[in-house]
Protein backbone atom coordinates (compact mmCIF):
# COMPACT_ATOMS: atom_id res chain seq x y z
CA UNK A 1 0.00 0.00 0.00
CA UNK A 2 1.40 3.45 -0.82
CA UNK A 3 1.85 6.07 1.23
CA UNK A 4 -1.32 8.04 0.39
CA UNK A 5 -3.37 5.23 -0.20
CA UNK A 6 -2.53 4.49 3.60
CA UNK A 7 -2.55 8.77 4.28
CA UNK A 8 -6.26 8.08 2.58
CA UNK A 9 -7.60 5.11 4.22
CA UNK A 10 -6.61 6.72 7.85
CA UNK A 11 -8.27 9.53 6.82
CA UNK A 12 -11.46 7.14 6.03
CA UNK A 13 -11.28 5.98 9.26
CA UNK A 14 -11.06 9.00 11.41
CA UNK A 15 -14.26 10.34 9.78
CA UNK A 16 -16.10 7.18 10.71
CA UNK A 17 -14.82 7.62 13.95
CA UNK A 18 -16.29 10.97 14.14
CA UNK A 19 -19.38 9.86 13.10
CA UNK A 20 -19.76 6.84 16.12
CA UNK A 21 -18.96 9.69 18.69
CA UNK A 22 -21.57 11.67 16.93
CA UNK A 23 -23.97 8.95 17.45
CA UNK A 24 -22.87 7.79 20.93
CA UNK A 25 -23.12 11.48 22.07
CA UNK A 26 -26.80 11.43 20.91
CA UNK A 27 -27.15 8.02 22.71
CA UNK A 28 -26.06 9.56 25.62
CA UNK A 29 -28.01 12.64 25.73
CA UNK A 30 -31.20 10.32 25.01
CA UNK A 31 -30.29 8.06 27.87
CA UNK A 32 -29.67 10.84 30.12
CA UNK A 33 -33.64 12.41 29.62
CA UNK A 34 -34.87 8.74 30.06
CA UNK A 35 -32.91 8.89 33.07
CA UNK A 36 -34.12 11.96 34.60
CA UNK A 37 -37.60 11.27 33.45
CA UNK A 38 -37.13 7.71 35.61
CA UNK A 39 -36.23 9.97 38.68
CA UNK A 40 -38.84 12.05 38.47
CA UNK A 41 -41.11 9.43 38.25
CA UNK A 42 -39.65 8.06 41.30
CA UNK A 43 -39.27 11.06 43.14
CA UNK A 44 -43.15 11.72 42.33
CA UNK A 45 -44.31 7.96 43.55
CA UNK A 46 -42.43 8.09 46.71
CA UNK A 47 -44.08 11.38 47.85
CA UNK A 48 -47.32 10.04 46.46
CA UNK A 49 -48.76 9.69 50.03
CA UNK A 50 -48.63 13.30 50.52
CA UNK A 51 -50.36 14.22 47.50
CA UNK A 52 -53.39 16.25 48.21
CA UNK A 53 -55.48 17.42 45.99
CA UNK A 54 -54.58 18.98 42.72
CA UNK A 55 -51.24 18.38 41.78
CA UNK A 56 -48.10 18.38 38.55
CA UNK A 57 -48.16 14.47 38.01
CA UNK A 58 -44.98 13.57 35.68
CA UNK A 59 -45.99 12.02 32.12
CA UNK A 60 -42.19 11.98 31.24
CA UNK A 61 -40.19 13.87 28.88
CA UNK A 62 -40.39 17.10 30.99
CA UNK A 63 -44.04 17.52 30.58
CA UNK A 64 -46.76 17.33 33.18
CA UNK A 65 -50.21 16.96 34.05
CA UNK A 66 -52.17 19.23 36.41
CA UNK A 67 -54.71 16.35 38.57
CA UNK A 68 -55.60 14.99 41.43
CA UNK A 69 -54.28 11.21 42.09
CA UNK A 70 -57.06 9.08 42.97
CA UNK A 71 -55.46 6.02 43.76
CA UNK A 72 -52.54 6.43 45.91
CA UNK A 73 -51.73 2.37 46.15
CA UNK A 74 -51.52 1.54 42.53
CA UNK A 75 -50.19 2.70 39.31
CA UNK A 76 -50.46 0.93 35.71
CA UNK A 77 -46.67 0.19 34.65
CA UNK A 78 -45.29 -0.32 31.02
CA UNK A 79 -43.83 -4.13 31.24
CA UNK A 80 -42.86 -3.96 27.52
CA UNK A 81 -44.29 -4.59 24.09
CA UNK A 82 -47.26 -1.91 24.63
CA UNK A 83 -48.17 -4.37 27.67
CA UNK A 84 -49.38 -2.82 30.99
CA UNK A 85 -50.13 -4.31 34.37
CA UNK A 86 -51.50 -2.48 37.47
CA UNK A 87 -48.61 -2.68 40.09
CA UNK A 88 -48.10 -1.40 43.93
CA UNK A 89 -46.15 1.63 44.29
CA UNK A 90 -43.39 -0.32 45.92
CA UNK A 91 -43.23 -2.68 43.30
CA UNK A 92 -43.63 -0.09 40.42
CA UNK A 93 -40.47 1.65 42.96
CA UNK A 94 -38.97 -1.59 42.25
CA UNK A 95 -39.08 -1.60 38.80
CA UNK A 96 -38.01 2.03 38.25
CA UNK A 97 -35.29 1.49 40.24
CA UNK A 98 -34.10 -1.43 38.00
CA UNK A 99 -34.68 1.03 34.79
CA UNK A 100 -32.55 3.60 36.26
CA UNK A 101 -29.90 0.75 37.20
CA UNK A 102 -30.22 0.35 33.41
CA UNK A 103 -29.95 3.30 31.72
CA UNK A 104 -27.03 4.45 33.99
CA UNK A 105 -25.13 0.97 33.12
CA UNK A 106 -25.75 1.99 29.62
CA UNK A 107 -24.19 5.50 29.74
CA UNK A 108 -21.06 4.18 30.88
CA UNK A 109 -21.20 1.69 28.54
CA UNK A 110 -21.72 4.15 26.01
CA UNK A 111 -18.88 6.04 28.02
CA UNK A 112 -16.60 3.64 27.92
CA UNK A 113 -17.30 3.30 23.86
CA UNK A 114 -17.09 7.00 23.23
CA UNK A 115 -13.67 6.97 25.69
CA UNK A 116 -12.12 3.93 23.42
CA UNK A 117 -13.10 5.98 20.17
CA UNK A 118 -11.63 9.42 21.48
CA UNK A 119 -8.20 7.38 22.12
CA UNK A 120 -8.46 5.87 18.49
CA UNK A 121 -8.75 9.00 16.93
CA UNK A 122 -6.42 11.11 18.61
CA UNK A 123 -4.12 7.89 17.64
CA UNK A 124 -4.62 7.75 14.17
CA UNK A 125 -4.10 12.10 14.33
CA UNK A 126 -1.09 11.67 15.74
CA UNK A 127 0.33 9.44 13.14
CA UNK A 128 -1.33 12.05 10.60
CA UNK A 129 0.64 14.19 12.36
CA UNK A 130 3.82 12.98 12.23
CA UNK A 131 3.60 11.56 8.59
CA UNK A 132 2.84 15.45 7.97
CA UNK A 133 5.90 16.52 9.74
CA UNK A 134 8.44 14.55 7.75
Amino acid sequence: MTQDAKIDQIVYSMELIRQQLEEIEGQIQSLAVILQDLTTTTDFLKNISRVEGESLIPIGRGLYIEGEVKNKERVVVNIGSNAYKKATIEDALSILDERKNDAAKAIESSRNSENDLQQRYAQLEDYLNRVYKK
